[in-house]
């Protein structure tokens, strides 16, 4: 018998479909060291020009950095720019 997950999977597989939006996982992207995407956030939880933490469902991100800056931001995505010298995954 099949889990949950492994008929989202499937049916993401099948449809031709990201799967990480579909388990709430975020998604980064980063270009070099100096701009960060990241999709499926929960919103701001801390911000300065050295530090920016994201909340995601399960758990937060920070981004650690030198002149960090937030360029755009929605309910979806966030793109971060400057000079990024860390990620870091926090548990809750």
């Amino acid at each position: 018998m099949r889990g949950v997950t492994d008929v989202i999977d499937l049916a993401a597989e099948r449809l031709e479909i990201p799967t990480f939006g579909l388990h709430g996982l975020p998604r980064l992207t980063l270009t070099g060291n100096r701009q960060l995407l990241v999709e499926q956030h929960r919103g701001l939880t801390r911000y300065s020009s050295d530090v920016i933490e994201l909340a995601l469902q399960k758990g937060r991100i920070r981004i650690e950095g030198k002149n960090l800056r937030l360029v755009a931001m929605d309910k979806e995505a966030v793109l971060i720019a400057g000079e990024i010298k860390g990620l870091e995954y926090l548990e809750n």
